[in-house]
């Protein structure tokens, strides 16, 4: 899903008036398996990539793949809240304060990396290591159009925007409302990102110089009909 959904799922679940150090665990949690995205885009642009070729290409390049697997491992998540639940029986290994944060940042996370599981096709991750580089590709993509994108699209768009409502709802604060206004209006970027680069599916070296052969392709077939129909319209 979208970076903005999975923070108004991780702040429906599990922030809560009076408690902002669990709320900031779960909002944290629901951005970290996203960061790396972001980071390779800054990184990669600052260096000269194009956005095209951030997504087409660099995206599939070290170190970015290794931080992908890191950040979305649904193993490291299930051991962190293991390693929480112990020490709330193990008194002395970590404060309940500590624990009780370790386990929603690491819940928060493993819900995010959970759902992409489910939602990802052609950038599915490989979410089981170090245990197995086994990628499943799902039949349903968050944006993907040949993997039913457009329809999935609206429903999050749906979802996200309910879930602001509920969240400020909840809370009754001003500054809530403002912020999950700014998140909301991020799906006018996210779709417009979508659908300008929803029928582009070439990947790899090289990519974006054959999109940009097939678009002057495109532009010049167009040209083309453009003069034939203005010829034929004269014979007429």
């Amino acid at each position: 899903m979208f970076t903005q959904t999975h923070l108004l799922v991780g702040a429906a679940i599990f922030a809560r008036p009076g408690r902002p150090t669990v709320a900031l665990a779960g909002l944290m949690g629901a951005l970290v398996p996203d960061s790396d995205v972001w980071a390779m885009f800054v990184v990669e642009r600052l260096r000269g990539a194009s956005g095209c070729e951030v997504f087409h290409y660099r995206y599939w390049e070290q170190p970015w793949t290794t931080l992908q697997m890191l950040l979305n491992s649904i193993p490291a998540y299930v051991a962190l809240i293991a390693l929480g639940l112990a020490s709330l029986l193990l008194p002395g290994i970590w404060s309940r304060r500590i624990a009780l944060i370790v386990i929603v940042f690491a819940s928060s996370a493993l819900l995010h990396v959970g759902i992409d599981f489910l939602l990802h096709h052609d950038d599915a991750r490989a979410q089981w290591m170090p245990f197995s580089d086994w990628v499943f590709r799902s039949p349903v993509s968050y944006w993907d159009p040949r993997f039913y994108g457009r329809i999935f699209m609206g429903f999050e768009i749906g979802l996200g925007l309910t879930l602001a409502v509920l969240i400020g709802l909840r809370f009754r604060s001003r500054g809530v409302w403002a912020a999950v206004a700014i998140v909301s209006l991020g799906y006018a970027g996210s779709i417009a990102a979508g659908l300008v680069s929803g029928d582009d599916h070439v990947r790899g070296p090289g990519s974006c110089e054959i999109l940009g052969l097939d678009a002057a392709s495109k532009r010049t077939a167009d040209a083309d009909r453009s003069r034939i129909g203005t010829r034929g319209g004269g014979h007429e």
